[in-house]
């Protein structure tokens, strides 16, 4: 049987507390992964998500930090570390969006968006790097989307948040061209539509119809779905694609 085997390593996953975040703390325990869940405003949540990890059998620890705050991202980073002995793979999940549009949005509101899209990403990657550059080994992963592929979506998001998540890619591509000679590979995800929680319960049907009949595989994605891709991008089959964007959409954008 083909296996994704992450035992023995540790892993950081940002927004762990819930949605693709949880998905992928658990997804990447059961591949043999102890998992750092962070989270910002929901501890029982996270603390949920920790007890699925232990009960994988593997180590958990929940760390509360708001990726905007790069002083608290090092905290967390040093702590896992601390905790595990190691550090090995970090999903970069965080995320914020807007509907503002571009003529409307204040300073305050874009800072919001790129300091917990982007900003967060540098600050994890930037503190964790320095353990990965030791071991000559590594997997960073970001969470990027579909809108910063294609520029946009079902739900007309706003150019800012498209504009985060395209950053997202720049920076991975960039990246992966700095360490991948030190044998750290740096990729993204990039989702399309994905049910979990309420994140699209509110949408219009004919907005649901809309999508689907624009998705080739028929159906929305999973957090599951993205969790399967981290795991992927995380394991040693994954060890010769560095700088990629995996779309996981059903075929909603083909590049």
């Amino acid at each position: 049987m083909f296996a994704l085997d992450l035992t023995g390593r540790a892993a950081i996953v940002t927004a762990g507390s819930r949605g693709i975040g949880a998905a992928s703390a658990v997804a990447l325990a059961r591949a043999g992964c102890d998992v750092c869940v962070n989270y910002r405003a929901d501890a029982a949540a996270a603390e949920a998500v920790a007890g699925a990890v232990r009960a994988e059998g593997r180590r958990a620890l929940v760390v509360q930090a708001d990726v905007a705050d790069s002083a608290a991202v090092t905290a967390m980073v040093s702590q896992a570390q601390e905790t595990f002995g190691r550090l090995d793979i970090i999903v970069s999940n965080a995320g914020a969006g807007t509907k503002v549009p571009m003529h409307e949005i204040a300073d305050e509101e874009y800072r919001r968006v790129f300091d917990i899209n982007v900003k967060g990403f540098v600050a994890l990657a930037r503190a964790a790097l320095p353990a990965m550059r030791a071991a000559k080994s590594g997997r960073i992963i970001a969470i990027s989307s579909v809108v910063g592929r294609s520029g946009k979506a079902f739900m007309s998001p706003s150019p800012t948040y498209a504009g985060a998540k395209a950053a997202l890619i720049g920076y991975v591509r960039g990246l992966a061209r700095e360490v991948g000679g030190l044998g750290i590979t740096v990729n993204a995800v990039c989702p399309g539509w994905v049910d979990w929680g309420s994140k699209h319960a509110a949408a219009p049907a004919e907005v649901r119809a809309s999508a689907l009949s624009q998705i080739p595989l028929g159906r929305t994605g999973t957090a599951e779905d993205i969790a399967n891709a981290v795991v992927f991008l995380a394991s040693d089959q994954a060890s010769y694609l560095t700088g990629v964007s995996l779309d996981v959409n059903g075929g909603l954008y083909m590049a």
